[in-house]
């Protein structure tokens, strides 16, 4: 199973990192640290995956618009074409700036890169802001993830005492309740 297991790393991390980038790309360096990916090939397949998914978003977004039903949808949803409006704008005037905040826009990051497909922006137009902003989340990331796994390795010492962890929280609390608990009452004294 390990053996198999190890063929099939970089397989899954793209998969992975095509579904759910941030989580497995943080996960993945955890991984690095480990000794299961090299650092490097990790990064390609990641920033490959990254790539891929923008370019599903972007397809999605341009078949969408040839669709005759979403676009007349769209055409009579006054909130929908102002916005689209807005965002034609904005790939237009500031295509680096969208694209970087957008992929980063976690919740609505799939609409705002599906509207790039939606405006009027070539496919080569589109990755040449693609490829350099699929570079930041990873080596971001990279960075947290490696300061994590530190941290992580510094407090394992001390995981192997619960009872002292538990005991220096509960002091703690004792101490703030108590604090806090004089302040309470010099207020209703005055």
């Amino acid at each position: 199973m390990q053996v198999l297991l190890s063929q099939y790393w970089y397989p899954m991390l793209f998969l992975a990192s095509f579904f759910e980038g941030q989580i497995s790309t943080l996960i993945c360096w955890f991984l690095v640290r480990a000794g299961h990916f090299n650092l490097w090939i990790a990064f390609w397949v990641i920033l490959l995956a990254d790539i891929a998914n923008d370019t599903l978003y972007y397809t999605l977004g341009r078949r969408s618009m040839r669709s005759k039903k979403i676009s007349s949808f769209i055409d009579k949803s006054h909130f929908l074409s102002h916005n689209l409006t807005t965002m034609k704008n904005l790939w237009a005037n500031h295509p680096l700036k969208t694209m970087l905040l957008g992929k980063n826009a976690y919740m609505i990051s799939v609409a705002i890169v599906a509207s790039a497909g939606m405006s009027d922006m070539s496919y080569a137009r589109f990755l040449s802001y693609s490829i350099p902003s699929s570079f930041v989340q990873p080596a971001v990331l990279l960075f947290v993830g490696y300061n994590l796994w530190n941290g992580y390795t510094l407090a394992s010492k001390y995981i192997q005492y619960p009872g002292i962890i538990i005991a220096v929280i509960l002091i703690i609390l004792i101490v703030t309740y108590q604090q806090m608990s004089k302040r309470v009452t010099k207020t209703f004294k005055k």
